[in-house]
């Protein structure tokens, strides 16, 4: 971590992370703190698993299809994380404006700008 930008966005992974471990385990915590824990939940698994056992046989079939297939799919989006990456890299970059993000994955500063025509700066001598 050389940058802030590394070190927002680290540290704003690490939140989101913490976050939704606190929100999993509080949702945990209050089942087992209730009288029979995971009831809601059994009970909706065993209205999942009549209605499925309510469908015919082609509704059934399709889905244990895209059930099988889940793991494929998965791969697939895998396989498709680097080209979509840099595809997106790719069009900002391309572009001729200047913007934060893409003069840190170019390593450019800002041209055309220059110390002392900062509007926020004093003139000399108004103290």
């Amino acid at each position: 971590m050389h940058t802030l930008f590394d070190f927002v966005t680290s540290t704003n992974a690490a939140e989101y992370g913490l976050m939704l471990l606190f929100i999993l385990g509080f949702i945990i915590f209050l089942q087992i703190m209730s009288p029979r824990p995971f009831k809601g939940a059994l009970e909706m698994a065993a209205d999942d698993v009549k209605f499925l056992r309510s469908q015919n046989r082609v509704r059934l079939l399709r889905f244990a299809r895209n059930a099988a297939l889940a793991p494929a799919y998965f791969m697939f989006y895998l396989a498709a994380l680097p080209f979509l990456f840099v595809q997106g890299l790719a069009a900002p970059l391309a572009s001729a404006e200047w913007s934060p993000v893409r003069a840190y994955f170019t390593g450019r500063k800002a041209r055309g700008k220059k110390p002392d025509e900062d509007p926020g700066k004093r003139p000399q001598g108004e103290d």
